[in-house]
């Protein structure tokens, strides 16, 4: 490890230290000469809905070979739809919707009645299979978000997903659970999810465009975004929440410069839902890994 390297993973320990959190974050840079910043970026750590990223890009690769076409209809009925505060997993009834539609709700919004739909259609076998084959053996989706919710439910003893979820937040419970085991959750490190990333920014497929252009939409910029809070800062993020568990990985790109993927995985010692400077310490956190990184295009 150089000065540098050790330097910049001591700012990053000690940013994530102050914040209460443990966090374990990688960057790199995506095009121009190699560069990258991390903190405990090889270790497996449980990524809630960040899953999703991995997802969208084993989709992106079926369709960019010709394997399943983003027009065609996935049904989700409501009957057994896992709930959720956005997109189809809010709604009442059955919704029949493309697939290129539902994965852009997956990422814009986190729509967990989406991603299950797509993981349903691709099937778990043929994902773990399609992510060896990119060179991304350690990113593991174990299962969707409806099988984390009954996971979360029966780990607290909860009869809802809100009793579930006050459980995991009430600070003289402690409550834990399954799924912030990386052993038994959908799981990568820091440096697998910015891999990740480089394999969705390389590919030129339509497809490919379609899963990048749905990361930009992202409905908060509350974590990696608060980092960089420039209207010409482009920033192409998926966030990830369960309990003391916040992260986002994304794809940072200021004006004339290379592009570069980040990654922020967390774990709060504090265990309610509503944490800002946790979510404000992961923007911190993006930007000081960030910034080593930052060159313009020759």
């Amino acid at each position: 490890m150089t000065a540098d390297h050790a330097r910049h993973e001591a700012d990053l320990a000690e940013i994530a230290r102050d914040a209460g959190l443990s966090a374990w974050v990688h960057a790199s840079r995506l095009d121009g000469p190699p560069g990258e910043v991390g903190l405990s970026q090889g270790e497996p750590v449980a990524i809630a809905s960040v899953y999703k990223l991995p997802l969208a890009v084993a989709w992106a690769s079926l369709v960019d070979d010709g394997r399943l076409d983003p027009r065609e209809s996935v049904r989700v009925p409501a009957e057994g739809r896992v709930g959720g505060p956005t997109g189809i997993a809010m709604l009442f009834d059955d919704v029949e919707i493309s697939q290129r539609d539902a994965v852009r709700l997956m990422l814009a919004v986190s729509d967990n009645a989406a991603g299950d739909a797509i993981l349903s259609l691709i099937g778990l076998d043929r994902v773990h299979r399609l992510l060896q084959d990119l060179g991304l053996p350690a990113t593991l989706v174990r299962h969707g978000s409806a099988e984390e919710t009954a996971s979360v439910m029966r780990d607290t003893g909860a009869d809802s997903w809100a009793a579930a979820q006050a459980a995991l937040a009430d600070p003289d419970r402690m409550a834990g659970t399954s799924q912030y085991d990386p052993a038994y959750a959908s799981a990568g490190s820091a440096a697998d999810l910015t891999a990740a990333l480089r394999i969705l920014w390389r590919r030129t497929g339509d497809s490919f465009v379609l899963v990048r252009d749905a990361m930009a939409h992202q409905a908060w910029r509350h974590r990696v975004g608060s980092g960089f809070p420039h209207d010409d800062v482009a920033v192409h993020g998926k966030t990830g929440s369960l309990g003391s568990l916040r992260h986002e990985a994304a794809v940072v790109r200021f004006p004339d410069e290379y592009p570069v993927a980040v990654t922020v995985l967390t774990r709060a010692v504090r265990s309610e839902r509503h944490q800002p400077r946790a979510d404000a310490a992961i923007g911190v956190l993006a930007r000081r890994a960030v910034s080593p990184l930052r060159l313009p295009v020759s």
